[in-house]
């Protein structure tokens, strides 16, 4: 590929795409509105230690991540993380999550019975609903519309959606299964006994690591890229507007115009719609339709000896009937080997739902004093060394039923409309590392 191609956008995905336009021989300018590569692959010193402040792992059923790495000379540092059991804190108590399970779908009644999450009458329509024979499914749903009349109400709500809605910023009840949950819309696609469609789609949890990680932090993934791509990367370069030229595009930039052949807008669904609009109207309509859910991170550091419970663990779910600000707690130092230290643990907490906006009305002081009084109700904290908050407004896209084919028909308007204009990235088809590599890399094949 001798034609030049400019990428909008230096976070993972628009990394992975200049990467392998350089790989296919293009000539690449990658643009980033900020001063720094790697989007929400970020991370800084939390109590002298080095934490991420955003994914810390990727899911291992995906492969496009750990190839990547491996590529980079990263395969070495590719671990597992170094406990399997994680919990739910429900009815005042850490309770073990059921296995196995597949997002958060028990396959078992048995053991969730044992962890006491939801009463007896609840795990009975649990077994009920795992054993009975269902249709299969046509089209898209919620994962509401499809789970809690197989599961019931309780179980749903205590075990599915502090899962999927939760550590998404959202409500299950309102996120598509095809996009948000694809291997429980292909097991519901088969029909029959949910127990048995759930065990033919894949390996339940509990058979080997969900997640993978990199050791030192998913930022060396990142910096292994923009490493390869060198002077290509332009920090603090937004594309405030694109227009078409005799050859190709022209992508208006602070520092002045920029040429290329073909671009690749990686930006937030919101920002490449504006870009699109002039070219593309129907693509940018979808596109700016899509909401975004506010969520936080706040990273504690403290010593064991202040935690009375063992973080024996990778950490906690909550479900929303808790009514707690939190979604949900990592034991970063428990979870991943690299950051494992008998004397101090690291605890990152995250806060926020579509539906629950609560920690956008805390000043900084009051969002740590609430969530650390909420560590003290959980797992028995007291006190603690050092804390970072790390505020991620509209940061991850929210997928409704019917959203993958929506992202289609973006790909059809722009193909037809504008050619040579090619929009990705995590509000598309996935915004787990592995689902953004697999984009960026798709987006730059296509180019071919």
């Amino acid at each position: 590929m001798s034609e030049s191609v400019a990428v909008a956008g230096a976070g993972i995905t628009g990394l992975s795409a200049a990467y392998q336009l350089r790989l296919d021989g293009a000539d690449v300018i990658v643009l980033e509105a900020g001063d720094r590569v790697g989007g929400a692959v970020a991370g800084s010193a939390v109590g002298g230690v080095f934490v991420e402040s955003g994914p810390d792992g990727f899911l291992a059923a995906r492969p496009e991540m750990a190839s990547l790495c491996r590529e980079l000379g990263l395969g070495g540092d590719l671990v597992a993380p170094a406990v399997s059991r994680a919990f739910i804190w429900a009815s005042g108590a850490l309770r073990p999550i059921p296995a196995p399970s597949v997002m958060g779908v028990p396959l078992d009644a048995d053991s969730v019975a044992r962890s006491g999450l939801v009463p007896a009458a609840a795990v009975k329509e649990l077994r009920a609903g795992l054993d009975q024979p269902g249709p299969p499914l046509a089209g898209d749903a919620t994962v509401g519309e499809a789970l809690r009349p197989r599961l019931g109400d309780e179980a749903f709500e205590r075990l599915v959606d502090p899962l999927i809605g939760g550590i998404n910023g959202g409500s299950a009840d309102e996120m598509s299964l095809a996009a948000g949950a694809p291997r429980l819309h292909e097991a519901l696609r088969r029909g029959g006994p949910l127990g048995e469609a759930l065990r033919a789609a894949g390996p339940p949890a509990g058979a080997g690591p969900v997640l993978m990680g990199v050791r030192g932090g998913t930022t060396r993934v990142t910096a292994a890229l923009a490493a390869v791509l060198g002077p290509s990367i332009r920090t603090a370069a937004p594309v405030t507007a694109i227009e078409r030229t005799g050859s190709g595009w022209s992508l208006a930039t602070p520092d002045g115009p920029v040429a290329a052949g073909r671009v690749i807008l990686t930006a937030p669904a919101p920002v490449t719609a504006s870009l699109l609009e002039p070219h593309c109207p129907e693509a940018a309509e979808i596109l700016g339709a899509v909401e975004y859910s506010d969520v936080v991170l706040a990273t504690f550091t403290a010593p064991t000896e202040r935690i009375a419970h063992r973080l024996d663990g990778s950490g906690f779910l909550v479900p929303r009937d808790q009514g707690l600000l939190m979604t949900a707690c990592s034991w970063s130092s428990s979870k991943w080997e690299h950051y494992r230290d008998d004397g101090r643990a690291i605890l990152r907490v995250s806060a926020g739902r579509t539906d629950d906006r609560r920690w956008l009305e805390l000043d900084q002081p009051e969002l740590v004093d609430a969530l650390a009084g909420e560590l003290a109700a959980t797992i028995g904290l007291d006190g603690y060394d050092a804390v970072r908050v790390t505020p991620w407004p509209q940061s991850l896209p929210q997928y409704r039923p019917g959203h993958l084919d929506r992202m289609d028909e973006v790909d059809r308007h722009l193909a037809a409309a504008a050619p040579g204009l090619v929009a990705t990235g995590a509000a598309h088809r996935g915004l787990g590392l592995g689902a953004c590599v697999a984009q960026g890399r798709a987006a730059a094949a296509s180019l071919r």
